[in-house]
Order: C-alpha cells, then sequence, then structure tokens
C-alpha cells in the first residue's frame, strides 16, 4: 500500500506543468529571502522590515531608517533594567538614537558634532545660553505655541482672517506656509492632533540638551542628573506612560516639521524604526518602568537661570490658567526670582 501511494504521489507530481514548478521555486525563494533578511537583520541587532513596508516596496528606505538608529548601550543591555541612571537619561532616548550616543550615559559620541549641533541647530553657544534654553523648553516653548494655535483654529472667523492674508505672503515667507500648513492640519484633527498633550515635544528635546550641555562641560554631572530628574517628573505629570509620552513627542514633531507629503513619508519610516527600538518587543524603554521613582530635582536648572536673571513668573491670570508643572515651575522660579521681577510671594 505505500508502494502504491508513493507511485500515485510520483504520478501526480510528473504531471504538473515545469512553468508551475518554476513560479512555485520563486516563491520559495522570495519566502527564503524574506526570512533571510530578517534574521540577517536580527543578529546586526536591527528591527525586520514591517510586513506592510515590505508589501508597498519600502523595505530599502526601512533597511536605512533602522540601520540608522541602532542603539548605542555602554556595558550589557540588561543591566539597564536596575540602572537608575539610565531611567533618568529616558527621555533622551529618542535623540541618542539619531546621534549614535550611548543611551545610558551622559558621555556623547562626538564632542565636536554635539557642539557644532548646539550652535547650527539652537544657537547655543555657551553655559548662559544653554541653561535659558533649557529653561524655555521646561516652561513650554512650543507646546505652549501649538495649543494656543489649536485654541485659536476653533474661531472660524479668525481662521478665515489668518488664511486670507497667508494667502497673500505664502510665496515669499516659508514660515507662513507652515503656519498655513499647521492651521490645516488642525482643522482637519490630522493624526488626531486636536487631542495631543504637546509637552513631550520640548521635555524630550531638553534631556538631549542636558546630555550636550554636560558634555561640553557647560553643566555639572550634578547639575545634568538632577535636570533630567525634572524632566522625568514633567513627563510623569502630563502622561501615563511610555507609549503615550512617544505619540506625543511623534506627533510635536510632526507639526513642528510642517513637510510636504513625500519629506512627511519618510520621516513617519524613521519616527517607526524609533518607535520600533524604543516601545517593540525588545524595546529600551521597555526595561524601563515608566511610574518608576524618581528622585526628587533640587531645581539647580532654575538656580543657574536666576544667576543671569533671566527667571520669569507667572501673571495672576496666567498662573489660575496654569497646569500643576506649570504652577509648580512657577512657584521654584518664584522663591529664586528677585522682588522686582515677582518673587518670593507665591500666589495660592
Amino acid at each position: 500500500p505505500s508502494g502504491t501511494m508513493r507511485d500515485v504521489i510520483l504520478r501526480f507530481l510528473s504531471q504538473i506543468p515545469a512553468p508551475v514548478w518554476f513560479a512555485l521555486g520563486v516563491f520559495v525563494l522570495w519566502c527564503l529571502h524574506g526570512l533571510l533578511d530578517d534574521l540577517v537583520a536580527i543578529a546586526r541587532g536591527r528591527i525586520p522590515t514591517p510586513a506592510d513596508l515590505r508589501k508597498a516596496g519600502k523595505t530599502k528606505k526601512w533597511k536605512k531608517a533602522s540601520a540608522e538608529h541602532v542603539p548605542v548601550v555602554s556595558g550589557s543591555r540588561a543591566s539597564m533594567a536596575s540602572d537608575p541612571h539610565a531611567r533618568l537619561l529616558a527621555p533622551s532616548f529618542p535623540n541618542a538614537l539619531c546621534n549614535d550616543n550611548p543611551v545610558n550615559v551622559l558621555e556623547v559620541a562626538s564632542v565636536e558634532d554635539t557642539r557644532k549641533m548646539l550652535e547650527d541647530s539652537w544657537e547655543i553657544m555657551n553655559r548662559a545660553d544653554l541653561v535659558t534654553r533649557l529653561y524655555r523648553l521646561l516652561c513650554g516653548d512650543h507646546s505652549k505655541g501649538y495649543a494656543a494655535l489649536r485654541s485659536r483654529c476653533a474661531d472660524p472667523e479668525w481662521v478665515e482672517r489668518v488664511l486670507e492674508d497667508l494667502d497673500k505672503t505664502v510665496d515669499k515667507s516659508t514660515m507662513d506656509v507652515e503656519m498655513c500648513w499647521r492651521i490645516h492640519r488642525f482643522l482637519n484633527n490630522d493624526r488626531g492632533i486636536q487631542d495631543v498633550e504637546f509637552a513631550a515635544w520640548d521635555l524630550m528635546r531638553a534631556a538631549m540638551l542636558t546630555r550636550s550641555g554636560f558634555a561640553l562641560g557647560w553643566l555639572s554631572e550634578d547639575e545634568a542628573w538632577d535636570t533630567l530628574a525634572l524632566i522625568n517628573h514633567a513627563l510623569q505629570m502630563h502622561y501615563s506612560s511610555w507609549d503615550e509620552a512617544w505619540e506625543a513627542y511623534r506627533l510635536g514633531r510632526w507639526l513642528w516639521a510642517a513637510e510636504g507629503p513625500e519629506e512627511e513619508a519618510a520621516d513617519d519610516i524613521h519616527d517607526r524604526a524609533r518607535g520600533a527600538y524604543l516601545l517593540g518587543r525588545r524595546g529600551l524603554w521597555k526595561s524601563l518602568p515608566w511610574d518608576a521613582p524618581i528622585p526628587e530635582s533640587r531645581f539647580l536648572l532654575l538656580d543657574a537661570v536666576a544667576a543671569i536673571g533671566r527667571l520669569q513668573v507667572l501673571s495672576v491670570s496666567n498662573w489660575r490658567k496654569a497646569s500643576a508643572w506649570e504652577r509648580e515651575l512657577d512657584a521654584q522660579a518664584r522663591w529664586r526670582a528677585p522682588l522686582a521681577m515677582g518673587g518670593k510671594p507665591i500666589v495660592h
């Protein structure tokens, strides 16, 4: 009986046309190629191409984005879970991935590249520039502006008037083009932008600047860890998880970039790769609990800002509208600001 069954199978296989065999061979090779591709990626510490991107013919773009964001870890990856410094540095991970910086230590890969980045992208040339910019980010540099624009977009008359004015200048001003783009994103609620709390866009960049400032000798190690503790505290007051904070950061970056469809698609792959390294199955943030206890900050950054006379305090009307984080920061600023700037008496 077994011989008879074998003969039947062989007879059936012999009747399959050569073109069908060829097609089956191509299909098997294609499957093996995809599997081999994934195994090579994993062996190199990279993220395999997601199925939807492979199907869309974007494998090459994904490989490039994945290769550009492979985490650099000082020491063993497993030790990060119990390293309190790694937890404090966690908000700086998104930018560390883009610059080949080790994620779990304050040091950066290249001091000179860091200096150039601060000068070219931030116009930060010294300690005073650095602490001022850090303070502005903690106060909501971009996030408050985006929230205010979203609020104005709820007024149809304001929108109509502003868009009419922008139509006259968009050919001459990149800033006006970006403003027009952002208004339309809010009006259409693209990517659920109406419901986003934008603070992560400022706070995670502040974590990157803190590391950079330490690398250049503009912040002491004590100031750097204390400021990172303050940033983590602020993030925990705004969000309930790494997923929520990352989504807010990603959408804040998207709104800031204000790019056309082609550049936007490239940025989406870029951020998807970063997100996979941060929140994927073996993501960096997966081993660092969101609600881990954070050392209490001494607000050393505010001492540095007070020393150069650049602290600001909220007006009574703005204090009444302020969030819990804004009030806490304002209270600390008031204790350090001169009386002439509204210091000392804290508004309750």
